[in-house]
């Protein structure tokens, strides 16, 4: 009595459903043609592992092989993802290295001499050489730091390309102007320009990188525009300089 029960309710149940002919459920199913070969428990039910006669088309190696490209383009995409975070810790961890150093500066001079050498800025971020440039009128160095570059008025605009806070470039050739004797080594550069005061002009923060992929134009510009935020409030400091506007 109760299989009979059973049966009945299934019955019931199924005339409850909607009746859909041949052609709608093949209408739909062109329609949203991943909605079986994204299923795979679906996949696994409908056409179930066999061996196949010549001429018959073995849709299950069809969809497996669609499901393993796609885990495989996933675990592509978690290994770049885990690169990418891996690298941009790295490069925090250096930059925070380099502002605390910075800031430990003794003096204007020790700063200057910090950002510019070979052992200083440049090693702490892994680059072949840094550079400090400022804008000046009639040959007047306005700062007075013998290892500042100096540049015409409008320097900074011309180096950049344009009106822009910075510039990224790879495969480059280093300009001795910035880099001196260290330019031979410069493959790929970051311009960040700085605005130390009201009163002052313009300056450049260069990074020199010594691989033609280690500055490119897609990189994230956050760490750098903070590491010339610091360079900014640095020299402000040590000159006694009003804040930029």
């Amino acid at each position: 009595m109760s299989q009979h029960n059973d049966r009945t309710e299934a019955e019931q149940i199924r005339e409850s459903l909607p009746s859909l002919s041949a052609d709608e459920v093949r209408a739909y199913l062109l329609a949203h043609p991943d909605f079986v070969t994204n299923d795979a428990e679906l996949i696994a039910e409908l056409v179930p592992a066999r061996d196949n006669g010549r001429n018959v088309v073995d849709m299950q190696h069809f969809v497996i092989g669609k499901l393993q490209r796609q885990v495989r383009t996933l675990r592509d995409i978690q290994s770049d993802l885990i690169e990418a975070s891996s690298l941009n810790s790295l490069a925090r961890e250096q930059v925070h290295t380099a502002t605390l150093a910075m800031l430990d500066a003794r003096n204007f001079e020790d700063f200057i001499s910090y950002v510019t050498s070979p052992d200083g800025l440049a090693a702490a971020l892994d680059l072949r050489a840094a550079a400090i440039c400022i804008e000046t009128a009639n040959g007047i160095h306005p700062i007075g730091a013998g290892s500042v570059h100096v540049l015409e008025a409008g320097g900074v605009t011309r180096m950049m390309g344009g009106d822009m806070a910075y510039r990224l470039a790879p495969n480059v050739q280093g300009s001795r102007g910035l880099y001196g004797d260290l330019a031979s080594g410069v493959q790929s550069e970051a311009l960040v320009r700085l605005d130390f005061s009201r009163i002052s002009p313009p300056g450049l923060l260069a990074l020199g990188g010594a691989t033609p992929e280690q500055f490119h134009p897609d990189q994230a510009v956050d760490l750098l525009e903070f590491l010339a935020r610091i360079v900014e409030r640095s020299v402000r400091r040590w000159l006694d300089l009003p804040p930029k506007l």
